[in-house]
């Protein structure tokens, strides 16, 4: 075939054959493989198992709103508007802790990175409060410094002195010593 040639695919419809250019072959260039890099293969079982946690997921939700609409039925005005107003405070009360566990991690990662010390280490960073970050990194760069200074003096320790190669005396032999006398 040459190289500027194109196959052509023939399709049949109910009116007769149409003809569709099909893409080109160029002679001695291999085709691009089609198959995806990352593709991931699941088993059944694994189908299973994926669809089997999410719908206990989605079934546990579904029985939470339904027994917390039967809770709310069972109530009277007054405890329904006491209920929910405890509800709201605690979801108030989760989304400032959330809030402030970012906005500790934050200043943590800030002192973290001012003192030196890799940002990684927020991890084991204690976060309950402004108190206990400084005291917790503070407790880290001195083990940190410790770690490093230990490392150090371990690489530049040397090791044993190396022993000498036994040094053979000039020994001169009488007929040196009468010959160049």
């Amino acid at each position: 075939m040459n190289e500027g040639t194109q196959t052509v695919a023939s399709v049949e419809g109910n009116d007769g054959q149409v003809q569709v250019p099909a893409e080109p072959k160029l002679e001695g260039q291999q085709q691009p493989e089609t198959q995806p890099q990352d593709e991931k293969k699941y088993t059944d079982a694994d189908v299973n198992k994926i669809i089997d946690k999410k719908f206990a997921k989605w079934k546990a939700e579904q029985e939470a709103k339904e027994s917390e609409a039967k809770k709310l039925a069972k109530m009277n005005a007054d405890d329904k508007q006491a209920y929910q107003l405890k509800k709201r405070e605690q979801e108030l009360a989760e989304r400032e802790a959330e809030i402030n566990k970012r906005e500790l991690t934050a200043e943590a990662k800030t002192i973290l990175s001012e003192r030196g010390l890799p940002i990684e280490m927020v991890s084991v960073v204690d976060l309950t409060d402004a108190e206990s970050v400084r005291d917790s990194i503070d407790a880290l760069q001195k083990s940190w410094e410790e770690a490093v200074q230990k490392g150090i003096a371990d690489k530049t320790k040397g090791g044993a002195p190396m022993k000498k190669a036994p040094q053979e005396q000039e020994t001169v032999s009488k007929w040196e010593r009468d010959f160049l006398k």
